[in-house]
């Protein structure tokens, strides 16, 4: 329990610092861009982040709790709540989950493309918007959508159950500090991120798989930083290299 509520200090400090951390100068602000650049070290910046905050503090943590286990098999703290979702979902059901989410996103580009604005909050800070940063676009979903799954479906759901005794707690803690993380979206995009939470936690739950959650974090994310702007038509040809 001591070491399970020092992990999960840990990790929330890594998150506050990363949210916040440009208050104190650990993390530049983001420079000032010609219009035309391509935005090559800001994309780079914040998959970085991802990276260490993210992936590499939740697999620190987990090793010295010698959890690492976790990342393949379920962890038996949490089974309580996979035991609530199986019987209300199914333990099948979670394919139907992942591709009804994942049709979602796709009728939500087709939109996009006639012209109807369907984003909720406010994306411009990770989208790309020029043709030379589509491929930012694509290394940022995936690397958020096994960095983050790590972090908020494994590792902050796990350790506040430990803490809590409650593995619904544990989940219902994490998905809020998910939606929170996202904050700079706006309220609706931390509304639209909490929706989204809760999809991947159930999928996580009822597949029992963290790969599967993964997988539908990174395709979603796809969907709103590739196919939607390309879709939309809105990317522009790059003038500056920055």
């Amino acid at each position: 329990m001591i070491a399970a509520g020092a992990a999960l200090a840990i990790a929330l400090a890594s998150l506050a610092l990363l949210l916040h951390g440009a208050r104190f100068g650990y993390w530049p602000r983001p420079p000032a861009v010609a219009p035309g650049a391509v935005r090559h070290r800001w994309f780079g910046r914040l998959a970085l982040r991802a990276v260490v905050h993210f992936g590499v503090v939740a697999m620190l943590l987990l090793a010295v709790l010698g959890r690492l286990d976790a990342v393949v098999h379920f962890p038996p703290e949490l089974l309580p709540a996979r035991a609530l979702a199986v019987a209300w979902i199914g333990e099948p059901g979670w394919q139907p989950l992942a591709l009804g989410a994942l049709g979602g996103v796709v009728i939500a580009a087709v939109l996009e493309r006639r012209g109807r604005r369907v984003t909720l909050g406010d994306l411009r800070a990770v989208t790309p918007m020029r043709r030379a940063e589509l491929g930012w676009g694509v290394l940022l979903a995936v690397v958020a959508g096994v960095t983050e799954e790590l972090f908020f479906r494994l590792l902050l759901s796990l350790l506040l159950a430990i803490v809590s005794g409650s593995a619904l707690l544990g989940f219902a803690g994490a998905t809020a500090t998910f939606g929170y993380a996202h904050r700079y979206q706006g309220w609706r995009g931390v509304t639209a991120t909490v929706i989204a939470g809760v999809l991947l936690a159930l999928v996580y739950l009822v597949s029992g798989r963290l790969w599967a959650a993964m997988l539908v974090h990174a395709a979603i994310d796809l969907n709103g930083l590739v196919l939607r702007p390309v879709l939309a038509g809105k990317l522009a040809k790059p003038s500056l290299r920055a």
